[in-house]
């Protein structure tokens, strides 16, 4: 795992939560790790200890949740920020993958 927003422009955790708190999706770390990121409850409260991101794995399933919820969503302005967070989370998770496979590939003889 890597450390939280590990290149600029990406959104840590932490931020992810804040956005999530502010816009009345989530009202604790517990309920976060549970239903948004289908995780421990304690999940969220560990990778803020350890300075990670969630795993690859978790990411995109986040996302589809976020989506998921944003068709269902009767107000605009919040489905505006969800969105602009989907993408934000794309756009990192693309980032994630490339980064990833280049460190399988060293120290490998072709």
């Amino acid at each position: 795992m890597m450390k939280l927003a590990a290149k600029k422009g990406n959104m840590g955790i932490s931020e992810i939560y804040d956005r999530m708190r502010a816009l009345g999706l989530v009202s604790s770390q517990v309920e976060f790790s549970r239903i948004w990121l289908d995780r421990s409850d304690r999940y969220y409260s560990h990778l803020v200890a350890k300075q990670r991101e969630p795993s690859l794995g978790t990411l995109p399933a986040f996302v589809y949740r976020l989506e998921r919820f944003i068709a269902m969503c009767s107000s605009t302005s919040r489905a505006v920020h969800l969105l602009d967070l989907t993408q934000v989370l794309r756009h990192h998770i693309q980032w994630r993958s490339v980064v990833d496979i280049r460190r399988q590939g060293r120290g490998r003889a072709a």
